[in-house]
């Protein structure tokens, strides 16, 4: 059985890949962003890291030609296998589950494709001839636009400014050189990240989208105040994303405003441009790792950032099948606080319970794929549905706002999704739907736009646009 689950789950990637180049086509969409991260992280390297046993940068030792050629098994293998007498059972489930998230995030796409043909049609037009187009503006008034945007950057520097945001990077910048990641690790603990959840969520979903809409929309109609206040939310974004006193927050930033940079030119992913891509994110992500962790002489960065992108999102997810059922039950939605509050059940987080059983600690909160929240509350039909949404979400937001092509609107969303789609690689669906951004973004920009669309027809001097 173990050899049919990893052949199921080979299967399984080798159709969304085909899936994705064939059905979807190399074009930069929600959907596409979705199912090419997921085969990024959780394909071959997947994979890889479960037959050989979670051995450091297995891929990439291999493929530079440098590897000795024994294993040299991650220590949480020995730990689990200690504590759970059937690992192979893990294995197979943890296999399985992901066969069955790509099937049913294809069937999630394929249901919105059945039921919107029309415009799921319009889109995939518009798409096509994406490159053809040149970059146009949703509305004619940006009189709300930089409201909202002033708002945003106000509200995020009054947050830096009373919670000390740059001194506490310049104290955590200021921790001496040598082997002192354990001393950042511990102000990182201490110090990072606002505690007011409304600044962390104007942070990650909102303020990104506004940035970027804000330096589109201003730079196509040659309003100056609106990119002086675009620039002035970027200053305050990076203030806050480097307050997380983390490496992913601020180069991921840069990456998204990266990604809409790219998208007011070319949609169309090539071999070159995704090779060039691949370059750029791996020098943003090098740089920014430097800038945050301390390292001794010696290391190997390219290691540390190969295995922070692509193990330790694998490892958790071993750890979360290890967890339920074989050491804890299923939670049965005791992991959703909605869902807990309407059944009467006391709210605990999986990943509390998760760090717990191999750590010993509540305060670890590792990231995993959002199955591994799915599995650990309904198993099988937890993954089954949450991929369904995922997928159904993605491809309505794709048929949503890029049915009209290359516009402002279109660009500022994909730069969202983007991040919202790299969240659900590394938490829970509702967390990646909201405080990702995933959704709310989308939501956020659609409500903008038809909010200037209407103000714009009750102004007689304004030119009146019809919403679409």
């Amino acid at each position: 059985m173990l050899s049919v689950s990893y052949a199921v789950a080979a299967a399984a990637m080798f159709g969304a890949a085909l899936y994705l180049f064939f059905r979807l086509r190399p074009y930069v969409m929600t959907t596409t962003m979705l199912v090419g991260s997921l085969l990024l992280i959780y394909g071959p390297t997947f994979l890889s890291f479960t037959l050989s046993s979670g051995e450091p940068s297995f891929l990439l030792t291999r493929l530079s030609g440098v590897s000795t050629g024994d294993l040299h098994p991650h220590p949480i293998f020995a730990i689990i296998k200690g504590k759970v007498s059937d690992f192979d059972s893990v294995i197979i489930a943890m296999n399985f589950s992901i066969a069955l998230m790509y099937a049913s995030i294809i069937a999630g796409i394929e249901a919105v494709d059945r039921l919107f043909p029309k415009r799921v049609a319009t889109m995939q037009s518009a798409v096509t001839g994406w490159n053809a187009q040149p970059l146009h503006d949703d509305v004619d008034s940006h009189r709300i636009l930089l409201i909202v945007i002033l708002a945003l950057a106000a509200t995020m520097l009054f947050f830096s400014l009373t919670e000390n945001h740059i001194a506490t990077i310049r104290k955590f910048l200021s921790i001496p050189g040598g082997d002192n990641n354990a001393a950042r690790n511990l102000f990182r603990l201490q110090f990072a990240t606002s505690s007011n959840y409304f600044y962390r969520l104007i942070l990650a979903a909102v303020a990104p989208m506004f940035v970027i809409w804000g330096f589109l929309a201003g730079g196509l109609s040659r309003a100056w105040p609106l990119l002086l206040a675009a620039f002035l939310l970027f200053i305050a974004t990076m203030i806050g994303k480097f307050e997380t006193l983390s490496k992913a927050p601020p180069a991921f930033f840069l990456v998204q405003l990266m990604v809409a940079a790219l998208l007011t030119f070319t949609n169309r992913m090539t071999w070159r441009s995704a090779l060039a891509g691949a370059c750029l994110v791996a020098l943003v992500l090098y740089a920014v790792t430097r800038l945050i962790m301390v390292f001794p002489e010696g290391t190997a960065v390219l290691h540390v950032v190969y295995s922070r992108v692509f193990e330790a999102e694998n490892q958790s997810l071993l750890e979360n099948f290890a967890t339920f059922p074989f050491m804890h039950p299923h939670m049965w939605g005791a992991n959703i606080r909605p869902i807990a509050i309407l059944t009467g059940q006391p709210s605990i987080p999986a990943y509390s319970i998760v760090a717990h059983t191999w750590y010993g600690t509540y305060d670890v909160s590792s990231p995993s794929l959002f199955i591994a929240d799915a599995w650990a509350d309904f198993s099988y039909a937890g993954v089954i549905m949450f991929s369904l949404i995922a997928g159904a979400v993605c491809r309505l937001i794709d048929a949503i706002f890029l049915v009209h092509g290359k516009t402002v609107v279109s660009v500022a969303v994909l730069g969202a999704t983007f991040m919202g789609v790299f969240t659900l690689l590394i938490t829970a669906l509702n967390t990646a739907l909201l405080s990702g951004g995933l959704l709310l973004a989308p939501i956020l920009a659609g409500l903008l736009t038809a909010a200037i669309r209407y103000f714009g027809q009750r102004n007689p001097t304004a030119p009146i646009r019809p919403a679409s």
